[in-house]
Protein backbone atom coordinates (compact mmCIF):
# COMPACT_ATOMS: atom_id res chain seq x y z
CA UNK A 1 0.00 0.00 0.00
CA UNK A 2 1.52 3.70 -0.75
CA UNK A 3 1.99 6.59 1.38
CA UNK A 4 -0.80 9.11 1.58
CA UNK A 5 0.18 12.77 0.66
CA UNK A 6 -3.02 14.44 1.43
CA UNK A 7 -2.17 17.64 3.57
CA UNK A 8 -3.13 17.32 7.14
CA UNK A 9 -3.62 13.86 7.18
CA UNK A 10 -2.33 12.41 10.79
CA UNK A 11 -0.67 9.23 10.52
CA UNK A 12 -0.34 6.89 13.57
CA UNK A 13 1.31 3.43 13.82
CA UNK A 14 0.92 0.77 16.26
CA UNK A 15 2.82 -2.77 16.95
CA UNK A 16 0.79 -5.07 18.06
CA UNK A 17 1.43 -7.82 20.64
CA UNK A 18 1.53 -10.59 18.26
CA UNK A 19 4.34 -8.56 16.64
CA UNK A 20 2.54 -7.14 13.14
CA UNK A 21 2.60 -2.68 12.90
CA UNK A 22 -0.87 -1.37 12.16
CA UNK A 23 -1.62 2.09 10.70
CA UNK A 24 -4.28 4.32 11.60
CA UNK A 25 -5.26 7.57 9.46
CA UNK A 26 -7.26 10.71 11.27
CA UNK A 27 -8.66 13.79 9.31
CA UNK A 28 -5.93 15.80 11.12
CA UNK A 29 -4.62 15.57 14.54
CA UNK A 30 -7.08 15.06 17.05
CA UNK A 31 -9.60 14.24 13.95
CA UNK A 32 -11.77 10.75 13.66
CA UNK A 33 -9.88 8.03 12.27
CA UNK A 34 -10.96 7.13 8.25
CA UNK A 35 -8.85 4.19 7.13
CA UNK A 36 -6.55 1.46 8.91
CA UNK A 37 -4.08 -0.54 7.26
CA UNK A 38 -6.31 -3.70 6.92
CA UNK A 39 -9.07 -1.53 5.66
CA UNK A 40 -9.29 -3.54 2.32
CA UNK A 41 -8.44 -0.92 0.18
CA UNK A 42 -5.37 1.06 -0.62
CA UNK A 43 -4.61 4.65 -0.13
CA UNK A 44 -4.17 5.36 -3.73
CA UNK A 45 -7.99 3.73 -3.80
CA UNK A 46 -10.39 6.50 -4.43
CA UNK A 47 -12.44 4.92 -1.44
CA UNK A 48 -9.91 6.64 0.51
CA UNK A 49 -10.38 10.34 -0.46
CA UNK A 50 -14.24 9.30 -0.36
CA UNK A 51 -13.66 8.25 3.91
CA UNK A 52 -11.72 10.90 4.61
CA UNK A 53 -14.25 13.41 2.75
CA UNK A 54 -16.94 11.70 4.91
CA UNK A 55 -14.93 11.83 8.11
CA UNK A 56 -14.81 15.72 7.18
CA UNK A 57 -18.48 16.24 6.85
CA UNK A 58 -19.79 18.41 9.77
CA UNK A 59 -16.58 18.97 10.96
CA UNK A 60 -15.89 23.02 11.34
CA UNK A 61 -12.73 24.69 9.95
CA UNK A 62 -12.17 26.38 13.57
CA UNK A 63 -12.49 23.17 15.00
CA UNK A 64 -9.59 21.78 12.63
CA UNK A 65 -7.43 24.80 13.20
CA UNK A 66 -7.58 24.30 17.02
CA UNK A 67 -6.05 20.86 16.58
CA UNK A 68 -7.62 19.68 20.25
CA UNK A 69 -8.29 16.51 19.66
CA UNK A 70 -5.03 14.79 20.52
CA UNK A 71 -5.29 12.58 24.09
CA UNK A 72 -2.95 14.79 25.90
CA UNK A 73 -5.12 17.91 25.54
CA UNK A 74 -8.11 15.98 27.04
CA UNK A 75 -5.75 14.53 30.12
CA UNK A 76 -4.72 18.39 30.43
CA UNK A 77 -8.45 18.87 30.99
CA UNK A 78 -9.19 16.12 33.27
CA UNK A 79 -6.52 16.96 35.61
CA UNK A 80 -7.72 20.42 35.44
CA UNK A 81 -11.78 19.07 36.16
CA UNK A 82 -13.92 19.41 39.32
CA UNK A 83 -14.04 15.46 39.21
CA UNK A 84 -9.97 15.46 39.39
CA UNK A 85 -9.05 18.24 41.97
CA UNK A 86 -11.25 16.91 44.53
CA UNK A 87 -9.72 13.92 44.98
CA UNK A 88 -6.81 13.27 47.91
CA UNK A 89 -3.18 14.10 46.88
CA UNK A 90 -2.69 10.39 47.86
CA UNK A 91 -5.03 8.94 45.28
CA UNK A 92 -4.14 11.81 42.31
CA UNK A 93 -0.61 10.25 43.14
CA UNK A 94 -1.65 6.95 42.82
CA UNK A 95 -3.37 7.96 39.47
CA UNK A 96 -0.49 9.67 38.31
CA UNK A 97 1.62 6.71 38.36
CA UNK A 98 -0.40 5.63 35.16
CA UNK A 99 -1.57 8.38 33.98
CA UNK A 100 1.55 9.69 32.90
CA UNK A 101 2.72 6.64 31.53
CA UNK A 102 -0.76 6.64 29.47
CA UNK A 103 0.02 10.59 27.94
CA UNK A 104 3.52 9.22 26.87
CA UNK A 105 1.94 6.15 24.62
CA UNK A 106 -1.17 7.74 23.91
CA UNK A 107 -0.66 11.60 24.34
CA UNK A 108 0.01 12.40 20.36
CA UNK A 109 -2.69 10.41 19.00
CA UNK A 110 -6.27 11.32 18.72
CA UNK A 111 -8.95 11.01 21.35
CA UNK A 112 -11.18 10.14 18.78
CA UNK A 113 -9.32 6.97 18.29
CA UNK A 114 -10.59 5.35 21.44
CA UNK A 115 -13.93 5.16 20.70
CA UNK A 116 -12.69 1.75 18.23
CA UNK A 117 -13.03 -1.62 19.73
CA UNK A 118 -9.45 -1.97 17.66
CA UNK A 119 -8.25 0.34 20.62
CA UNK A 120 -8.24 -2.56 23.18
CA UNK A 121 -5.72 -4.55 22.03
CA UNK A 122 -2.93 -1.37 22.12
CA UNK A 123 -4.21 -0.87 25.60
CA UNK A 124 -3.86 -4.47 26.50
CA UNK A 125 -0.19 -3.74 25.22
CA UNK A 126 0.18 -0.97 27.44
CA UNK A 127 -0.64 -2.51 30.07
CA UNK A 128 1.78 -5.44 30.09
CA UNK A 129 4.24 -2.84 31.83
CA UNK A 130 2.32 -4.29 34.50
CA UNK A 131 1.46 -7.68 33.84
CA UNK A 132 3.61 -9.44 37.30
CA UNK A 133 0.81 -7.69 39.11
CA UNK A 134 -2.27 -8.15 38.58
CA UNK A 135 -3.37 -5.49 40.91
CA UNK A 136 -1.39 -2.78 39.57
CA UNK A 137 -2.32 -4.14 35.48
CA UNK A 138 -6.39 -3.71 37.00
CA UNK A 139 -5.80 -0.66 38.20
CA UNK A 140 -3.86 0.36 35.91
CA UNK A 141 -7.24 -0.45 33.43
CA UNK A 142 -9.02 1.38 36.25
CA UNK A 143 -7.65 4.67 35.73
CA UNK A 144 -8.20 4.64 31.92
CA UNK A 145 -12.04 3.63 32.54
CA UNK A 146 -12.08 6.86 34.78
CA UNK A 147 -10.32 9.25 32.42
CA UNK A 148 -12.25 8.17 29.23
CA UNK A 149 -15.60 8.09 31.10
CA UNK A 150 -15.13 11.86 32.04
CA UNK A 151 -14.37 12.35 28.24
CA UNK A 152 -17.86 10.88 27.40
CA UNK A 153 -19.66 12.56 30.00
CA UNK A 154 -17.80 16.07 30.15
CA UNK A 155 -16.07 16.68 26.92
CA UNK A 156 -18.83 14.59 24.26
CA UNK A 157 -15.31 14.62 21.71
CA UNK A 158 -16.47 10.76 21.78
CA UNK A 159 -19.66 9.21 22.46
CA UNK A 160 -18.43 6.04 24.26
CA UNK A 161 -15.49 3.91 24.44
CA UNK A 162 -15.00 0.16 24.32
CA UNK A 163 -12.84 0.04 27.28
CA UNK A 164 -15.69 -0.01 30.41
CA UNK A 165 -16.20 -3.60 30.06
CA UNK A 166 -12.97 -5.22 30.39
CA UNK A 167 -12.22 -7.14 32.91
CA UNK A 168 -9.87 -7.81 35.57
CA UNK A 169 -7.58 -10.36 36.60
CA UNK A 170 -7.05 -9.39 40.40
CA UNK A 171 -9.71 -11.19 42.65
CA UNK A 172 -9.28 -10.47 46.12
CA UNK A 173 -10.21 -13.23 48.66
CA UNK A 174 -9.41 -12.60 52.19
CA UNK A 175 -11.93 -14.65 53.82
CA UNK A 176 -10.40 -16.19 56.33
CA UNK A 177 -7.29 -14.36 56.57
CA UNK A 178 -7.59 -12.86 60.20
CA UNK A 179 -4.64 -12.54 62.97
CA UNK A 180 -5.60 -15.05 65.48
CA UNK A 181 -4.65 -14.04 68.92
CA UNK A 182 -1.92 -16.22 69.29
CA UNK A 183 -0.11 -14.83 66.46
CA UNK A 184 -0.35 -11.08 67.52
CA UNK A 185 0.74 -12.49 70.90
CA UNK A 186 3.68 -13.67 68.72
CA UNK A 187 4.48 -10.64 67.06
CA UNK A 188 4.34 -9.07 69.79
CA UNK A 189 7.01 -11.72 71.31
CA UNK A 190 9.78 -10.06 69.19
CA UNK A 191 9.05 -6.78 68.95
CA UNK A 192 10.96 -3.89 70.26
CA UNK A 193 9.24 -0.55 72.42
CA UNK A 194 8.37 1.38 69.21
CA UNK A 195 7.63 -1.91 67.32
CA UNK A 196 4.91 -2.30 69.88
CA UNK A 197 3.85 1.06 69.55
CA UNK A 198 3.01 0.00 65.93
CA UNK A 199 1.70 -3.95 66.28
CA UNK A 200 -0.67 -2.04 68.84
CA UNK A 201 -2.39 0.62 66.56
CA UNK A 202 -2.75 -1.71 63.70
CA UNK A 203 -4.66 -4.25 66.43
CA UNK A 204 -7.15 -1.09 67.26
CA UNK A 205 -8.09 -0.44 63.81
CA UNK A 206 -5.88 1.50 62.31
CA UNK A 207 -4.55 1.10 58.36
CA UNK A 208 -1.17 2.04 57.18
CA UNK A 209 -1.79 5.61 56.20
CA UNK A 210 -3.81 6.48 59.49
CA UNK A 211 -0.77 5.14 62.11
CA UNK A 212 1.68 8.40 61.07
CA UNK A 213 -1.18 10.48 61.06
CA UNK A 214 -2.15 10.97 64.85
CA UNK A 215 -0.86 14.10 66.85
CA UNK A 216 -1.87 14.99 70.28
CA UNK A 217 -4.54 17.07 68.84
CA UNK A 218 -6.70 13.79 67.11
CA UNK A 219 -6.94 13.04 70.66
CA UNK A 220 -10.62 14.19 71.78
CA UNK A 221 -12.53 13.83 75.42
CA UNK A 222 -15.59 11.56 75.07
CA UNK A 223 -18.43 11.24 77.73
CA UNK A 224 -17.03 7.66 78.52
CA UNK A 225 -13.55 8.67 77.97
CA UNK A 226 -11.57 9.59 75.14
CA UNK A 227 -10.70 8.51 71.67
CA UNK A 228 -8.32 9.37 68.11
CA UNK A 229 -10.44 11.54 65.76
CA UNK A 230 -9.35 12.49 62.19
CA UNK A 231 -9.62 12.07 58.29
CA UNK A 232 -8.43 9.77 56.67
CA UNK A 233 -5.59 10.66 53.92
CA UNK A 234 -6.74 9.20 51.09
CA UNK A 235 -11.17 9.63 51.16
CA UNK A 236 -11.22 12.15 53.66
CA UNK A 237 -13.76 10.42 55.76
CA UNK A 238 -13.79 11.15 59.22
CA UNK A 239 -12.30 7.98 61.72
CA UNK A 240 -13.28 8.08 65.13
CA UNK A 241 -11.37 4.92 67.15
CA UNK A 242 -11.88 4.73 70.40
CA UNK A 243 -8.89 5.20 73.20
CA UNK A 244 -8.30 1.26 74.41
CA UNK A 245 -6.38 0.88 77.20
CA UNK A 246 -3.48 -0.83 74.84
CA UNK A 247 -4.27 2.97 73.09
CA UNK A 248 -4.07 4.52 76.45
CA UNK A 249 -0.73 2.67 77.34
CA UNK A 250 0.80 4.33 73.87
CA UNK A 251 -0.34 7.55 74.54
CA UNK A 252 0.90 7.89 77.96
CA UNK A 253 4.54 7.01 77.00
CA UNK A 254 4.52 9.37 74.33
CA UNK A 255 7.18 11.45 75.62
CA UNK A 256 5.77 15.05 75.93
CA UNK A 257 8.12 16.75 73.24
CA UNK A 258 6.80 14.58 70.79
CA UNK A 259 3.84 15.75 68.78
CA UNK A 260 3.14 12.31 66.65
CA UNK A 261 1.96 9.40 68.83
CA UNK A 262 3.72 6.66 66.43
CA UNK A 263 6.94 7.59 64.75
CA UNK A 264 9.74 5.94 63.13
CA UNK A 265 12.53 4.52 65.28
CA UNK A 266 15.18 7.17 64.56
CA UNK A 267 11.99 9.67 65.95
CA UNK A 268 10.69 10.75 62.30
CA UNK A 269 7.56 10.64 60.90
CA UNK A 270 6.03 7.14 60.41
CA UNK A 271 5.23 6.47 56.20
CA UNK A 272 2.36 4.13 55.43
CA UNK A 273 5.35 1.75 53.63
CA UNK A 274 7.10 2.04 56.90
CA UNK A 275 4.74 1.26 59.07
CA UNK A 276 3.70 -2.09 56.76
CA UNK A 277 7.02 -3.07 56.39
CA UNK A 278 7.39 -3.19 60.55
CA UNK A 279 4.73 -5.78 60.73
CA UNK A 280 6.06 -7.68 57.78
CA UNK A 281 9.45 -7.82 59.53
CA UNK A 282 7.78 -8.56 62.93
CA UNK A 283 6.15 -11.85 61.02
CA UNK A 284 9.62 -12.66 59.57
CA UNK A 285 11.05 -12.72 63.10
CA UNK A 286 8.75 -14.64 64.76
CA UNK A 287 8.61 -17.25 61.96
CA UNK A 288 12.16 -17.38 62.70
CA UNK A 289 11.50 -18.07 66.44
CA UNK A 290 9.11 -20.84 65.74
CA UNK A 291 11.73 -22.43 63.47
CA UNK A 292 14.59 -22.31 66.26
CA UNK A 293 11.83 -23.62 69.16
CA UNK A 294 8.68 -25.64 68.37
CA UNK A 295 7.27 -24.44 71.21
CA UNK A 296 6.58 -20.66 69.76
CA UNK A 297 4.01 -19.95 67.50
CA UNK A 298 4.82 -19.34 63.87
CA UNK A 299 2.50 -16.49 61.77
CA UNK A 300 0.70 -17.08 58.67
CA UNK A 301 3.09 -16.22 55.54
CA UNK A 302 -0.56 -14.87 53.67
CA UNK A 303 -0.91 -12.63 56.51
CA UNK A 304 -1.08 -8.83 55.99
CA UNK A 305 -1.16 -6.04 58.08
CA UNK A 306 -4.83 -5.05 57.07
CA UNK A 307 -5.83 -8.22 58.16
CA UNK A 308 -5.01 -7.04 61.90
CA UNK A 309 -8.31 -5.02 61.64
CA UNK A 310 -10.82 -8.06 62.10
CA UNK A 311 -8.87 -8.53 65.73
CA UNK A 312 -9.97 -5.12 66.45
CA UNK A 313 -13.35 -5.43 65.01
CA UNK A 314 -14.21 -8.43 67.00
CA UNK A 315 -12.83 -6.54 70.30
CA UNK A 316 -15.25 -3.68 69.79
CA UNK A 317 -17.89 -6.40 69.71
CA UNK A 318 -16.95 -7.58 72.28
CA UNK A 319 -16.60 -4.53 74.23
CA UNK A 320 -20.08 -4.08 74.10
CA UNK A 321 -20.01 -1.75 70.63
CA UNK A 322 -22.77 -2.17 68.39
CA UNK A 323 -22.56 -3.57 64.94
CA UNK A 324 -23.11 0.01 63.29
CA UNK A 325 -20.80 1.45 65.87
CA UNK A 326 -18.17 -0.83 64.67
CA UNK A 327 -19.48 -0.09 60.99
CA UNK A 328 -18.53 3.73 61.10
CA UNK A 329 -14.86 2.97 63.28
CA UNK A 330 -13.62 0.42 60.92
CA UNK A 331 -15.04 2.74 57.55
CA UNK A 332 -16.76 -0.59 56.58
CA UNK A 333 -19.85 -1.48 55.14
CA UNK A 334 -22.51 -3.06 57.98
CA UNK A 335 -22.79 -6.54 56.16
CA UNK A 336 -18.83 -6.30 55.63
CA UNK A 337 -18.25 -6.08 59.08
CA UNK A 338 -20.86 -8.63 60.15
CA UNK A 339 -18.95 -11.10 58.03
CA UNK A 340 -15.58 -10.14 59.12
CA UNK A 341 -16.67 -10.67 63.20
CA UNK A 342 -18.27 -14.07 61.69
CA UNK A 343 -15.13 -15.21 60.07
CA UNK A 344 -13.15 -14.59 63.12
CA UNK A 345 -15.02 -16.12 65.73
CA UNK A 346 -15.11 -19.16 63.47
CA UNK A 347 -11.28 -19.23 63.73
CA UNK A 348 -11.07 -18.54 67.00
CA UNK A 349 -13.65 -21.04 69.07
CA UNK A 350 -12.77 -19.81 72.53
CA UNK A 351 -14.70 -16.83 71.35
CA UNK A 352 -17.12 -17.94 69.18
CA UNK A 353 -20.20 -18.00 71.13
CA UNK A 354 -19.95 -14.66 73.63
CA UNK A 355 -19.12 -13.21 70.05
CA UNK A 356 -21.73 -14.89 67.44
CA UNK A 357 -24.27 -14.18 70.32
CA UNK A 358 -23.39 -10.66 70.58
CA UNK A 359 -23.25 -10.47 66.81
CA UNK A 360 -26.77 -12.04 66.53
CA UNK A 361 -28.45 -9.04 68.89
CA UNK A 362 -26.84 -6.52 66.92
CA UNK A 363 -27.97 -7.93 64.16
CA UNK A 364 -31.56 -8.23 64.93
CA UNK A 365 -31.15 -4.08 66.18
CA UNK A 366 -29.78 -3.10 63.40
CA UNK A 367 -32.63 -4.81 61.11
CA UNK A 368 -35.34 -3.52 63.36
CA UNK A 369 -33.90 0.20 63.10
CA UNK A 370 -33.95 -0.14 59.33
CA UNK A 371 -37.78 -0.99 59.49
CA UNK A 372 -38.27 2.54 61.57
Amino acid sequence: MGKSNIKGVHRVTKKLSGGQKKTYHYAFRGGPQFWTSDAGFAVEDPQYSAALTDALRGVSPAVIRQNSGLTAHFLRKFRQSAQYQKLSPRTKADYEKYLSPFETEFGEDPIAMFQEKAVLEEIRDWKSAWAHSPKQYDYAGTVVTLFLNWVVGETKAISSHPHSGMKKLYKANRADLIWLPEEVDAARAVAEPWEDRILVAFCEGATPQDIGLWVRSNIQRTPMGRRIYFRRQKNGNPVSLPVTPNLERVIAETPAEQDFLIVSKTGRELTPHRASQVVRALKLRANQAATVDSSKVGIRDELRPYDLRGTAATNLLRAGCSLNEIAVTMGWKLRHAANIIERYAALVPDVADEVLAKLIEAQKKAEGNNRL
